[in-house]
């Protein structure tokens, strides 16, 4: 029934990574089923595995980022999603990258504080506004192997452009 095949021993050095970084995001619109805690361990999972690895805190409420880096480090994602699209400003998507001192040195983060609330209201009257997100992370792809983005319990504009941004979604759910 079986083939016999020899067994191939698994090393990640082997393994050839892929050229653009796979970006998935987490989402439900209830709030308290796992989407961060999800968030952190997988990429802490990865990072520990020596993957590169880019958390994205679309949440104003900043759970992942007090999670993975220590406090009042770095601009906000506030600062530069209503800024994505705009040909005038010489802006680097990269300057809003923290090292993270925590899972690993192989992972960054895009910390957000309560103030993103204020970049979905100014979306609101942009052209594109829905891709504002994936413009922003598309220079980054090829720097990193994921890209997480944790997503706010709604389904506002925060939620739509990290939907348009990724590649897949994982949705956890609360059984009751």
């Amino acid at each position: 029934m079986f083939s016999k095949r020899p067994r191939q021993q698994w090393r990640h050095d082997s393994v050839k990574r892929p050229n653009m970084a796979r970006i998935v995001a987490t989402a439900n619109q209830k709030g308290g089923v796992g989407k961060t805690t999800t968030t952190i361990n997988l990429a802490a999972s990865l990072a520990l595995a020596d993957r590169r690895v880019l958390l994205v805190d679309l949440d104003p409420q900043g759970n992942l980022t007090s999670g993975v880096r220590p406090e009042g480090q770095g601009r906000t994602s506030r600062h530069h999603l209503p800024r994505a699209d705009d040909r005038r400003t010489h802006h680097r998507p990269s300057s809003l990258l923290v090292h993270a001192h925590r899972p690993s040195n192989a992972s960054c983060s895009c910390p957000a504080d309560r103030n993103l609330t204020g970049a979905e209201i100014e979306l609101v009257t942009l052209s594109r506004r829905e891709e504002r997100l994936r413009l922003l992370l598309e220079p980054m792809r090829e720097h990193f192997d994921y890209i997480f983005i944790d997503c706010p319990p709604s389904l506002g504009l925060l939620t739509l452009n990290a939907l348009v941004a990724a590649d897949a979604v994982l949705i956890p759910l609360h059984c009751e």
